[in-house]
């Protein structure tokens, strides 16, 4: 786990490297081992050229040695090579690539991702099982190869301007280039959804590369993006015994692969079965392996006893930790000023404080449960929603629910959900369509703000003609999971210097979770049933089948404990440049203060994120 940064100049201007050091300079938190810096790297011609750099900040897990740091040169240095993140079957990929005449000079992945590229060009990334952002430059062809993994594990911030193409592992980091200028479409769809949705940033200029997507770029200022990867098979397998024996043992294959580390390994453990069967076959390779837990002070349901059984279970060094409510707002301060961008959920909380635990114990890599309810279709929306209305929309044909769409207008929450099924699953992840459309004011602002937001969705073709259930689980899988869970693991684990890896999300456990039938995963308002029974054989029947309680803390107390201080701050946000015509709704939620509802506590938490996030940037 690293961060990386570059870039390649169109103008013939040489790269500046004021600029260069200021980016390493913010992503030293996520890699303290070595910086480095490569720029004039030849050309063809053997002439050094200085419009291309690329950076890296080393966080070592694989092959500790200096042979190992970054950027790395390739063959003489005909190809460079800054890459963040790890290659699982890199001991696999390395054994092939030696019985095809290649030879390596580290133990690294990195030289291993150096060699597939030379081996299998573009297509290299097809053959990598890992999680991975990287930028390749390859002087022979004079272009820039980036790509990011196949479920966007790790991040890639880019600029694509005229005169430059500049990158960056956060977006933060690009600030000489964006000059925290903010995105207004960026800061209304994280009103409504709570984060930043698909290749959109908070920065003005500033875009993602997308999971399973890869870029090339050329001197000319010519950008081609491209995806090489997607689920393309769904329900083509029987739910067999002989299948999932298949699953369970690429499940087994990940985690191993996943252990794969020349430093110290944890997992975190809720008290869900996600974690708990990642922490169930974990120990079996590593004995004696750390876990960590928190509960929190003002949550009625608190599950640091169901993962103090699991932990007892398999004989782990378990750790974990009570948050009272003066600890969580300090923590949720210091969480959020370690983002990039803009997120407000409460999941931030202990996602930073087990981090902490874990770097204080020289963990460096830390296993976690995330992408288990995409992939394994774990959440209530799946089988209708918790509400009457919705279970009831759901079973109707999607035909209808357009047809009834119309009915109601093109502006309204009902409207846009009825019409559109993914806007529907993302009006479901507690963001708040109010304030949304407070920010914009006016109905035909909104209604061309939601047909840019439904059209920027990265929903491969031919996946609306799944069923709904898979098509729910798309949308969570190619936006709500890379865009909101993978994004918040990977600041909160690297604000401390530690490495986050995610089992579940193996490519090759998500190919075959998606070729069961839909009935294996949600049946009636069951859901999670394939993944559940599997599990059962190693955490019992009652810890798999408690009712899903999810890794956050209690906003609503939070904020009714503390509301001087989150209405005051709330009401601060209205000062953000767009923000201005929230004033008025935000006043009213700081004028109730401790009388508010679940809702308006959300609301609140919202504008509280945003701008203790703000501040942050003058930091």
């Amino acid at each position: 786990m690293c961060g990386i940064a570059g870039i390649i100049r169109f103008d013939g201007r040489p790269v500046e490297v004021d600029g260069m050091t200021e980016m390493l300079r913010r992503l030293e938190h996520r890699g303290r081992d070595h910086c480095g810096m490569a720029g004039g790297v030849f050309d063809a011609s053997g002439i050094s050229r200085k419009d291309v750099a690329l950076g890296h900040r080393r966080l070592s897990i694989i092959d500790l040695s200096e042979e190992a740091d970054q950027p790395m040169s390739y063959d003489a240095g005909r190809l460079w090579l800054a890459f963040n993140g790890e290659i699982y079957n890199y001991l696999e990929l390395r054994a092939s690539l030696k019985a095809e005449g290649f030879a390596f000079k580290t133990d690294s992945d990195t030289e291993v991702v150096l060699a597939a590229y030379d081996c299998w060009g573009d297509s290299c990334v097809e053959h990598l099982n890992g999680m991975f952002s990287f930028a390749l430059w390859d002087v022979a062809r004079e272009r820039l190869f980036c790509a990011r993994d196949h479920l966007g594990i790790k991040p890639f911030y880019y600029i694509h301007t005229d005169e430059y193409f500049v990158f960056a592992s956060e977006s933060k980091a690009l600030q000489p280039y964006h000059g925290n200028r903010i995105n207004q479409d960026s800061l209304a769809a994280y009103l409504l959804a709570l984060y930043i949705p698909s290749d959109w940033s908070i920065f003005a200029g500033v875009k993602k590369l997308l999971p399973g997507h890869f870029a090339e770029v050329k001197p000319s200022s010519e950008v081609a993006i491209r995806r090489y990867w997607c689920v393309e098979k769904f329900a083509d397998v029987a739910d067999t015994s002989t299948n999932r024996e298949a699953l369970e043992r690429v499940l087994r294959q990940s985690i191993s692969r996943q252990l794969r580390s020349d430093v110290p390994v944890g997992a975190l453990l809720s008290g869900g079965v996600d974690s708990g069967m990642i922490v169930a076959l974990a120990s079996q390779e590593r004995p004696e392996l750390h876990t960590y837990s928190v509960g929190f002070e003002g949550l009625a349901v608190n599950e640091l006893s169901a993962a103090a059984d699991v932990a007892a279970r398999y004989k782990t060094q378990h750790h974990e930790a009570l948050i009272t409510g003066r600890q969580a707002i300090d923590y949720l301060d210091k969480a959020i000023a370690h983002h990039s961008e803009p997120i407000a959920d409460p999941a931030i909380v202990p996602s930073y404080v087990l981090s902490g635990m874990a770097a204080g114990d020289g963990v460096k890599v830390l296993l976690s449960g995330t992408g288990g309810d995409e992939i394994f279709g774990g959440y209530e929306r799946y089988a209708g929603g918790a509400t009457m209305q919705r279970r009831l929309l759901s079973r109707f044909p999607e035909s209808v629910r357009r047809m009834a769409g119309c009915l109601f207008p093109a502006s309204s929450k009902m409207g846009a959900r009825l019409k559109n099924s993914y806007l529907d699953m993302m009006f479901t992840t507690s963001g708040n369509f109010d304030l949304c459309a407070g920010k914009l004011a006016d109905d035909q602002r909104l209604t061309e703000f939601l047909a840019r937001l439904a059209a920027s969705f990265p929903i491969p073709s031919g996946h609306e003609k799944r069923s709904l259930l898979y098509k729910q689980m798309g949308f969570d899988m190619h936006v709500y999971l890379p865009d909101e869970l993978l994004f918040l693991f990977d600041q909160m684990t690297m604000a401390h210097t530690i490495e986050g890896r995610v089992p579940l999300l193996d490519v090759q456990v998500t190919e075959l979770a998606f070729r069961f039938p839909e009935s294996s995963h949600v049946r009636g308002e069951g859901t999670k049933i394939l993944f559940r029974e599997i599990a059962e054989d190693f955490l019992g029947h009652e810890h798999v089948w408690r009712k899903k309680q999810g890794f956050a803390g209690p906003v609503p107390w939070w904020v009714g404990e503390n509301s001087r201080l989150f209405s005051e701050v709330a009401l601060s946000a209205c000062e953000i440049p767009g923000m201005e015509m929230l004033r008025g709704m935000a006043t009213r939620l700081a004028d109730q203060q401790s009388g508010l509802g679940l809702m308006d506590s959300h609301a609140v938490f919202i504008l509280y994120c945003l701008r203790r996030w703000y501040d942050s940037l003058q930091g």
